[in-house]
């Protein structure tokens, strides 16, 4: 059992990084928390407000289909399942390559891309519930889910609400461990400056 520190870091730093990357979604998270808070950039965000956020939760969303905190995760199969014509038994241990199935084009056009869109209503309509797991899914799934996008959103917001993030490094030069956690090997260098 994780109990979400790590997980909870691991995606604020995606997030924040891939805001860093892509100015135009971090500007439109800044405008939808402009709209929220006004000038003020002092004042805690109330749980309606953090509802509000819904931009920054697609962000965050994507964000996590790229970068699931946590890559993989092991599950036994209840019963036999055919799969392509071949059986898998009960009892089996099975892999769940998170990282690798929220590339699914069929499912996420430009899997590599980052594009908080993909998590608007209109584009998660039909989608298949198990095609995006990053907090695992059924009987077995994170308890905690729903306390941490808020915590997520809770941080994000104060700090785009301060401060302007801008990608030092290049996602396609990263080297990812996926250990326990999915972490960049050398860290994620973003600059920060204060925001006007």
């Amino acid at each position: 059992m994780f109990e979400g520190h790590d997980t909870t870091s691991a995606a604020i730093s995606w997030t924040l990084f891939l805001l860093a990357c892509h100015p135009e979604y971090q500007e439109q998270v800044v405008e939808e928390l402009d709209a929220i808070f006004g000038d003020d950039k002092e004042t805690p965000a109330t749980m309606k407000n953090l509802l509000d956020m819904r931009y920054l939760e697609c962000c965050i969303k994507d964000s996590l289909r790229l970068f699931p905190s946590v890559p993989m995760m092991a599950r036994m199969v209840g019963e036999d399942v055919n799969i392509g014509g071949k059986v898998v038994p009960a009892g089996t241990q099975a892999i769940i390559m998170t990282y690798a199935l929220h590339r699914n084009p069929r499912v996420f056009p430009k899997p590599e891309q980052f594009n908080p869109d993909n998590f608007l209503p209109e584009n998660c309509a039909g989608r298949h519930p198990f095609a995006y797991i990053p907090f695992s899914a059924g009987p077995r799934n994170c308890i905690g889910q729903k306390f941490a996008i808020l915590e997520e959103k809770a941080v994000i917001s104060t700090v785009l609400r301060k401060y302007k993030f801008e990608a030092v490094d290049r996602r396609e030069d990263l080297t990812l461990l996926g250990e326990l956690i999915l972490r960049p090997k050398d860290g994620l260098r973003v600059k920060i400056t204060p925001r006007d």
